[in-house]
């Protein structure tokens, strides 16, 4: 069953760009892990600060074990969170078939 997870990110202003060329950056290097579909990167079109990120997995032990087990993945984080003017919001979902 894949499993899809959706992170909403607002970029403090000074730092969208910045932000959003390391997501794309790591997006190639993302959608290369196992048992990944997609990874990819958007920004609202009204509100440019606003990006999201949208996974897609195989399954859900694909994102846990090879996903967040990429040797990037944890600056990947760090570099986000010192980019953000607020949380991020995380939402998982599983396709229904």
């Amino acid at each position: 069953m894949v499993f899809n997870m959706v992170c909403f990110l607002e970029a403090r202003p000074e730092a969208v760009e910045e932000l959003k060329a390391k997501l794309l950056e790591v997006a190639v290097v993302y959608r290369n892990d196992k048992g990944t579909l997609d990874w990819s990167v958007q920004q609202d079109l009204v509100h440019p600060h606003r990006l999201c990120i949208v996974e897609r997995y195989a399954d859900e032990e694909s994102e846990r074990i090879h996903h967040q087990g990429n040797p990037i993945f944890q600056s990947t984080i760090d570099f986000i969170q010192a980019r953000i003017s607020k949380a991020y919001e995380l939402h998982t979902w599983h396709d229904q078939k």
